[in-house]
């Protein structure tokens, strides 16, 4: 099977690099389109946000969305330096919600080929790819999905 459309989830943890390297690799080879997905899952915050510059935000404000975005963007601009370093370009998407929902359609949305996901996530990025969205995606999505295991340190 050639998949011409990608779907990459990208949270910057290891694993969500290694997802973003794995569909830049075969990109060329299938002549396919990369799309990265940002997914800010606003259930996993707390129910307050401090903002070192305003004090405490509350939830939904505009202000909290404004910071999730932000966060968003510096994921995404991540994604786009990674591919950038291999002359490839990819279409951004940033979404709130569930994680496990918003990967579904989002592929749905661009008719995505392959869905390519990283086993979990680490760090500041925890609260999107855990082992359960992955699980979620492969279980649940109608689209092809490859789950990839960030490789050991040499």
């Amino acid at each position: 099977m050639v998949f011409k459309t990608l779907l990459v989830a990208y949270d910057g943890s290891e694993f969500g690099r290694e997802a973003l390297k794995t569909a830049i690799a075969n990109a060329p080879l299938w002549d396919a389109k990369i799309h990265v997905i940002y997914v800010v899952n606003p259930r996993y915050y707390a129910s307050t946000i401090v903002d070192p510059q305003i004090g405490v935000v509350e939830p939904r404000s505009e202000h909290w969305i404004g910071m999730l975005e932000r966060e968003a963007e510096e994921m995404l601009a991540e994604a786009e330096e990674i591919a950038k370093d291999s002359e490839i370009e990819i279409t951004p998407h940033m979404v709130i919600g569930d994680p496990r929902d918003e990967i579904i359609e989002t592929a749905k949305e661009i008719d995505a080929d392959l869905i390519i996901l990283g086993s979990a996530g680490k760090g500041r990025a925890k609260r999107f790819l855990l082992g359960s969205v992955s699980t979620s995606v492969v279980t649940q999505s109608p689209i092809a999905t490859l789950v990839v295991h960030a490789l050991p340190e040499e």
